[in-house]
This record gives C-alpha cells, sequence and structure tokens, in this order.
C-alpha cells in the first residue's frame, strides 16, 4: 500500500508574516509514553483511508485539526520518503479558506492537538519541529521572505 503524509502552511499578513501552527503530543508506541510537545504545520496521513486522494487527505486534515475548508492551495514541496511513501506540502494564504478556526484542544485517538495558533514567520524555524522543517522552508521561499 502506498501511503502519503499532506501538510499545508497557511499564512496571513497581520503586522508581520505569521504561519498557522498547531502543539502536537502523541503517545510513543514502543513506550507508552506521551512525548514532548512538537510545534507543527497542520497535516496527516492517509493510513486509515488508504484509497483518499492527496487533496482529499490535504482538505480532511485542515478541517479536522483548524476548522477551516481550504479554497484554494499550491503544492509546494514534494518528497519521496521511500517507495511506498510520500509527502507532500501545500500552501494557502488565510482568505483563501473559509470557516471559523476550532478554540479548543482536540485528542484525536489519543494524540493531543492544541487549537492552532499563528506564529511569526521570522521565528517559526527555532521551534518548528524537524521534519516540517523543509516544507518550512519551501515556504519561506515560496513567499519570497527567504
Amino acid at each position: 500500500m502506498h501511503t502519503h503524509f499532506v501538510a499545508t502552511v497557511i499564512y496571513r499578513f497581520f503586522d508581520e508574516m505569521e504561519f498557522l501552527v498547531i502543539d502536537y503530543r502523541s503517545t510513543d508506541p514502543k513506550r507508552d509514553r506521551k512525548t514532548l510537545i512538537q510545534t507543527k504545520f497542520v497535516g496527516g496521513t492517509n493510513k486509515e483511508c488508504p484509497d483518499e486522494s492527496v487533496e482529499l487527505t490535504r482538505n480532511r486534515e485542515v478541517l479536522e485539526e483548524t476548522g477551516l475548508i481550504l479554497q484554494n492551495s499550491k503544492l509546494i514541496w514534494k518528497k519521496e520518503a521511500n517507495p511506498d511513501h510520500t509527502k507532500y506540502g501545500f500552501i494557502s494564504s488565510f482568505i483563501e479558506c473559509r470557516g471559523d478556526l476550532r478554540k479548543e484542544p482536540l485528542i484525536d485517538d489519543g494524540d493531543e492537538l492544541s487549537a492552532p495558533f499563528w506564529f511569526s514567520a521570522k521565528t517559526l524555524g527555532r521551534v518548528l519541529f524537524h521534519s516540517h522543517q523543509e516544507l518550512y522552508l519551501a515556504a519561506l521561499r515560496e513567499l519570497r521572505i527567504y
């Protein structure tokens, strides 16, 4: 089965460029312990929905994790993690989204997600989870702020 991971960078300009992120904490299945809190872009996989397209995974994850519906987005990053798994990164302006941001924390299959929040694009790289760094740099290049 081929799987994919899809993350979406949602940005806005409010005094400065900001990106929408969540704080995420999961349970390590090997140790049955909570991981450290990780600041990430909105995203997820199609593992539970193996026939789901990349676009449907993107839309579902954005809606579940933020409460927003994407009206428009652009693919800015793609990486073959291995022959059976591909990672995709999209970008969208907040003004291209509809709906209201989720305001409460969320438990998703045992994983803890904070309410989404805005973080300065200039300093996000210092706290962003390591696996989202390449997408962060792609977003900065796309927005011409890197």
